[in-house]
């Protein structure tokens, strides 16, 4: 009986034992959890106080753009009036002996349309000593590129000529490049021209800018949007200097990206578009000396955002000279 009551106890202290671990487990599990909410509502106050800074930074830039000296002095501005007008070289679709392709994408700026379309300009040139034609180009779809419409076909290029064909391209996704599988195909006409057709396959890249609409907003309404949290993903680049005055850095932004200019003063701007889906873009554009110019670009989609930038630092390689 001794023997039975002293198991008894022995199993009753057990449990205690064991009710008393449980308890500082949860006691330690307890703390743990306060610990770690502690910490995320820490970061995520950093993280507010940053993005409030990068808006002041951002808003106390954009206001030096209205506020800052008006024009440079009359001796710079007739030095920069004699140069020639900055452009883009157009992108390359693919060549060979007999034909070379290239191409410019923007967003159709028909305000009518629901979903406005991609129109990719084809350039076609004979750059051999043969006839050329029919000449046609032929683009695969895909889940996010489609062909809209016929494509049309250049009849014939004599040695040395050039021709276009408009496409039109409908888009589901804005916030990566695009590339679609294509096609050129023509058959050659004189002396030493192949018998058969020739194809030559190639790929077309749709870069994001090509779908942007540079449209116009109010000064305002540009600083409404940054007050409103629209446009919270940042994302910035830095054009290496190339000489240029910002004048024409600035141009070549916007030719790139297809931007339109809200406000600009010596030495900064301010400017705005919107994708065929309806992103906010905006971009702050200073000069940092050297021919180097700093772009910041504001955007409601944060992937459309870095791509904008990726293409703002490989401008230089799209300069023509």
């Amino acid at each position: 009986e001794e023997s039975e009551e002293e198991e008894e106890e022995e199993e009753v202290r057990k449990e205690k034992k064991e009710k008393k671990s449980k308890k500082e487990k949860k006691k330690e599990e307890s703390d743990e959890s306060e610990e770690e909410e502690e910490r995320k509502e820490k970061k995520s106050k950093k993280d507010k106080k940053a993005g409030k800074e990068e808006d002041k930074e951002w808003k106390k830039e954009s206001k030096s753009a209205k506020s800052g000296k008006k024009g440079s002095s009359s001796s710079r501005r007739r030095e920069e009036d004699k140069l020639p007008p900055p452009k883009l070289k157009p992108r390359s679709l693919g060549s060979d002996s007999r034909i070379k392709a290239t191409y410019e994408a923007q967003a159709s700026q028909d305000g009518s349309a629901k979903n406005p379309p991609c129109v990719v300009v084809v350039t076609l040139t004979n750059t051999g000593d043969c006839l050329l034609g029919p000449v046609t180009v032929s683009m695969v779809a895909s889940m996010n590129v489609r062909v809209s419409g016929t494509i049309p076909e250049v009849k014939s290029l004599k040695q040395g000529e050039s021709d276009t064909i408009r496409i039109e391209l409908q888009v589901a996704s804005v916030n990566k490049p695009q590339k679609v599988k294509s096609t050129i195909k023509y058959e050659a006409v004189g002396e030493g021209a192949p018998a058969a057709p020739q194809s030559l396959p190639c790929e077309l890249m749709l870069p994001c800018s090509a779908f942007l609409i540079p449209r116009p907003i109010p000064p305002q309404e540009l600083d409404s949007l940054l007050a409103n949290g629209s446009c919270t993903h940042l994302s910035s680049a830095v054009v290496e200097g190339t000489g240029r005055p910002f004048k024409h850095s600035l141009t070549l932004l916007t030719l790139l990206l297809n931007l339109r200019v809200v406000e600009g003063m010596d030495g900064s701007a301010s400017l705005y578009a919107q994708s065929i889906q309806g992103h906010h873009v905006l971009v702050l554009a200073k000069a940092k000396g050297g021919g180097t110019v700093s772009v910041d670009v504001r955007c409601s989609d944060d992937a459309l955002s870095t791509q904008l930038c990726n293409e703002v630092s490989g401008l230089p390689l799209f300069i023509a000279q």
